[in-house]
């Protein structure tokens, strides 16, 4: 079993930072949502965010779950400028795996970003002990995978129609990197 404790508040990359949320993020937040929702409608979460109010209860429910170690949701700031979230959900403590999760506004894709959020994650995960990390997106989702390959995740395989979004069933592609593969590249 590996000591359970929160993962650092602020996660510190070349070009980017990852800050644990304020609810003072809750307006921006809410207006990156809002103007991408064409780019995010296949997250389950879009249709659930209408207003400011549901961002400021998202953040407030990830102080709880920051709280209780079962969730660490991070802004994702260039030069101070929120452009889009990322975290580590679905943890396991007692078998040392966990998942990363991420979304960005369309005008920032394509930049890197959510590859270097990826790293810092994924470097604070295992750091604090995990075996496994895992990176789980929906098949259609090319760019997410490219995100897993371009950061030497291996594709272990596709859970055919898993989840129901949208009122559509859609499969899901499951990414996995070891302990041992991480420290192998850190060598």
């Amino acid at each position: 079993m590996i000591s359970q404790r929160p993962l650092p508040s602020v996660l510190k990359g070349s070009r980017i930072t990852l800050e644990k949320h304020s609810m003072s993020l809750a307006p921006e937040m809410f207006a990156m949502i809002d103007v991408n929702r064409e780019h995010l409608q296949d997250m389950p979460w879009t249709k659930l965010t209408n207003s400011i109010e549901d961002s400021k209860n998202w953040i407030n429910a990830t102080f709880s779950e920051w709280d209780n170690l079962a969730l660490f949701d991070y802004g994702m700031y260039v030069n101070g400028k929120y452009i889009g979230s990322c975290g580590v959900h679905s943890i396991n403590w007692e078998f040392k795996h966990c998942e990363l999760g991420y979304w960005i506004g369309k005008e920032f894709e394509g930049k890197g970003y959510i590859s270097e959020a990826v790293k810092l994650l994924e470097d604070a995960c295992f750091t604090a002990g995990f075996h496994r990390v895992e990176i789980r997106c929906a098949s259609f989702n090319e760019a997410s995978a490219r995100v897993a390959l371009k950061n030497s995740y291996k594709l272990e395989g596709e859970l055919r129609e898993d989840s129901l979004i949208n009122g559509k069933y859609r499969s899901t592609q499951v990414y996995g990197k070891l302990r041992r593969e991480w420290e192998a590249a850190r060598n």
